[in-house]
């Protein structure tokens, strides 16, 4: 399973996210005229984990997730609960194995081009297994 997958899976899952986002969660880009709110994540960076000896076996990743939505009021809330289910986080389903998930830093933002409000989050994700 790939880190994507897993985060997709794990958002949907959770009763806080859903209760706000539905299975709006997306990899990648926000669709075109979109329902909202809703939730986009992107793995922006990563590396493999090496010890003197080699290769560990573990990897971290640098995801951001942004909440999007009509309303600050909407964007905020969605972006707590994706933190309430991300942070902290550490599971393993079909190989992979996520050890750890970290918030890392938190934003706000509006886009005029769109007229949409954005609560936007970065996580280092460590991890192994077959996707790390």
């Amino acid at each position: 399973m790939t880190l994507g997958k897993y985060l997709r899976r794990l958002l949907v899952a959770d009763a806080g996210v859903t209760a706000l986002a539905g299975d709006r969660v997306y990899s990648e880009v926000l669709p075109q005229s979109p329902t909202l709110p809703a939730v986009v994540f992107n793995e922006v960076a990563g590396m493999d984990d090496y010890a003197l000896d080699g290769p560990t076996g573990a990897a971290s990743r640098r995801v951001q997730v942004d909440a999007w939505a009509k309303t600050r009021a909407e964007a905020t809330a969605l972006g707590t609960a994706v933190a309430a289910a991300l942070s902290g986080h550490a599971g393993a389903a079909a190989g992979l194995e996520v050890q750890g998930t970290f918030l890392l830093s938190e934003r706000w933002g509006f886009e005029p081009a769109t007229q949409l409000y954005r609560t936007g989050q970065d996580y280092e994700v460590w991890l192994s297994g077959a996707a790390a």
